[in-house]
């Protein structure tokens, strides 16, 4: 059976000079749990997936089930907010009121923090997915993992 999904080549992440500051949120922070793991106990990870919580590596950080769309957080309570490779799962017609809920729970001067990468429009019909194998190296740890998104829509990080 022919492989479904196009996938760009390699990519690699030294996160372990990464400033993040204060308290932060991470949107999507199940599966790898890579600012978890990167922040420990700063950080707040919240996932709408039970699942993707539940298979996420334990560690200091607190982990919640939330939709990103309803933040249960007071207004200002974040210092920076990370998306690491989360932005392709959102529906576009959800992305606005994501932005606002995170404008609303940042700090003034807080920091939204995005990590993911650009989809092209879809060249080729037999292929349904596109995706992406990363490499995260944070301090002596690495983590090899990979991100896939139905090839529904274009996504440019500019």
């Amino acid at each position: 059976m022919e492989e479904k999904i196009q996938f760009i080549e390699l990519q690699k992440i030294d996160l372990t000079d990464v400033e993040l500051k204060g308290r932060i949120l991470d949107i999507g922070g199940g599966g790898e749990a890579i600012i978890g793991l990167l922040k420990g106990e700063l950080v707040v990870a919240i996932d709408r997936r039970k699942a993707e919580l539940e298979n996420a590596p334990s560690g200091d950080h607190l982990n919640i089930i939330m939709d990103a769309k309803d933040l249960q957080f007071l207004d200002e309570t974040f210092d920076t907010v990370t998306a690491f490779f989360t932005l392709m799962y959102v529906p576009l017609e959800n992305r606005l009121k994501i932005i606002q809920e995170i404008h609303r729970v940042l700090k003034k001067g807080g920091e939204f923090v995005i990590w993911d990468f650009p989809i092209p429009k879809r060249a080729t019909q037999d292929k349904d997915f596109y995706g992406l194998y990363l490499e995260v190296k944070i301090r002596e740890s690495e983590i090899s993992t990979g991100f896939g998104t139905k090839w529904d829509k274009e996504q440019d990080l500019e």
